[in-house]
């Protein structure tokens, strides 16, 4: 059985520890973690600079004030961010009752599904989720149906069809998106959108690689989490300290209206459908 409460303490602790103390504590206990769980804790403690850039480039698009939801929240990497950064403390929705744990732990308010959502947000973010969903169209109307007139909705999500692999298999991604079908699905969804653009131009050719050659990652599969691999720690510091600080730099350039490794879309709640 899972110790939650030490998962929970480790987790809490990241808001105050140095990057490589945190990574120390977790390594130590990651024999109790779920394998999906370890895969989000490694994202969260070997990929600072990637995560912060999300968040940057989401705050961008919400009033300093506004009543935020994350939407497939994990275990609330990008929220502790936003409530780090920009003093604005979202709430988040996560269906997976030992991530929601994890959030409830680390202080957030959450919900379990759209239905649960008694209130209209100012806004709704949404990180590497749509993916997963068998639906999505049928997701982004529910989302809209909990969004104020008007409001953005900000999305992140894998870019690019032909880069599909054997590693977004892994990892439980039904597809990835290409700007044409994230038009139409938004619109469909009953929203407009305003900004559109790639990002991480260089991770556009890290994904052709693994497209090409396989992914070869080791796996951890059990009856709960069969579609998921345990990420290698070493390659995410390396992606997210040498890879991704150059890849910013070609994205600033111009490349991120080329191709990139993800979308990112804002799109705005239409006045009427």
């Amino acid at each position: 059985m899972l110790d939650y409460a030490m998962i929970l303490s480790i987790l809490i602790s990241a808001k105050n520890h140095p990057n490589d103390e945190l990574m120390n504590s977790f390594s130590t206990n990651q024999n109790i973690v779920l394998p999906y769980i370890k895969d989000l804790m490694n994202m969260e403690r070997c990929m600072p600079i990637y995560n912060s850039s999300i968040v940057k480039n989401i705050s961008e698009y919400f009033p300093r004030k506004a009543n935020l939801l994350d939407y497939g929240a994990g275990i609330g990497t990008l929220a502790t961010l936003f409530e780090a950064r920009e003093g604005l403390k979202p709430k988040c929705l996560e269906i997976d009752s030992n991530l929601k744990r994890v959030l409830v732990g680390r202080g957030f308010e959450c919900y379990d599904n759209v239905q649960q959502v008694n209130e209209l947000f100012d806004g709704v973010y949404t990180s590497n989720v749509l993916e997963h969903i068998n639906n999505d169209v049928h997701a982004l109307k529910q989302i809209r149906s909990i969004m104020k007139p008007q409001s953005n909705l900000v999305i992140y999500v894998p870019a690019f069809k032909c880069l599909y692999s054997s590693w977004d298999a892994s990892v439980g991604h039904h597809r990835r998106y290409d700007k044409k079908e994230i038009l139409f699905k938004l619109d469909a969804a009953g929203f407009e959108v305003t900004k559109i653009f790639y990002v991480d131009s260089l991770g556009f050719f890290a994904s052709f690689a693994a497209r090409i050659f396989g992914y070869k990652g080791s796996t951890e599969l059990d009856e709960k989490t069969a579609n998921y691999h345990v990420t290698d720690a070493r390659v995410l510091i390396f992606y997210d300290r040498l890879i991704y600080r150059v890849s910013r730099l070609f994205d600033f350039i111009g490349f991120r209206y080329i191709l990139g490794k993800n979308i990112f879309v804002v799109a705005k709640v239409k006045k009427k459908v």
